[in-house]
């Protein structure tokens, strides 16, 4: 069995389109995954970046954020094509995948650009989509999590310092799969945990970890 763990980034509409806007407030960018074997070391990698249809620039903000340009961009493939590119890159692995993403908002992002862009999917692309899974309701249900956290806070809390740049789709695929990792191998597992607790205990009852986190649920694997 291999995995696949999946990043985007995006960047909005134009205001002008105001009925698009209802569909999909924004554009992919960025599509960015890792390829995991069935001991969760990357054997395998794809990136893209991918031109907006809906909006000529990639706004300052987006930029900021991420680190892409408008010229970055201008020759990039379009989202129907980048998706095509990724769905083959994923067919191509001759073995069970199983694909997972740091919250539903990558779904949701892809689904809904499909919508707006009345794109229709084969069977065999409808069916790796379906398979997408929320692997940060994983990992705070296995760290005894009150609430959702963000990527590069799910990072600190597992005891690792982050790789690479914040908002890069690529970056943070690897990173989520670096939790991956660390939360389906037991050893790695109880270490993270332990972490959790001595980070707790070193801070003042009350401090906003007290909040964040229910310790009577953790579950430290022996």
């Amino acid at each position: 069995m291999k995995h696949i763990v999946i990043d985007l980034e995006m960047n909005a509409l134009d205001k002008k389109f105001k009925d698009e806007k209802i569909i999909c407030g924004r554009e992919i960018i960025q599509i960015g995954a890792v390829l995991l074997d069935d001991q969760y070391q990357e054997i395998g990698y794809f990136n893209t970046l991918v031109k907006p249809q809906y909006n000529e620039r990639i706004e300052r903000k987006f930029e900021k954020l991420t680190g892409i340009s408008t010229k970055m961009v201008q020759n990039a493939p379009v989202f129907a094509e980048a998706m095509e590119q990724f769905f083959s890159w994923c067919h191509s692995i001759k073995d069970e995948i199983h694909i997972y993403q740091w919250s539903e908002s990558d779904y949701e992002q892809i689904t809904k650009e499909i919508e707006l862009k009345r794109i229709c999917l084969n069977e065999e692309d409808t069916k790796l989509l379906q398979d997408f899974q929320d692997f940060q309701k994983e990992y705070g249900e296995t760290l005894g999590l009150s609430k959702a956290v963000s990527l590069k806070d799910a990072v600190m809390y597992a005891g690792v310092d982050f790789s690479g740049k914040e908002h890069d789709a690529l970056d943070d695929a690897k990173n989520t799969a670096a939790l991956l990792r660390i939360v389906r191998i037991p050893e790695l597992c109880k270490m993270a945990l332990e972490n959790v607790i001595d980070a707790f205990n070193t801070k003042p009852i009350g401090t906003s970890l007290g909040v964040l986190f229910h310790f009577d649920e953790l579950s430290i694997p022996v």
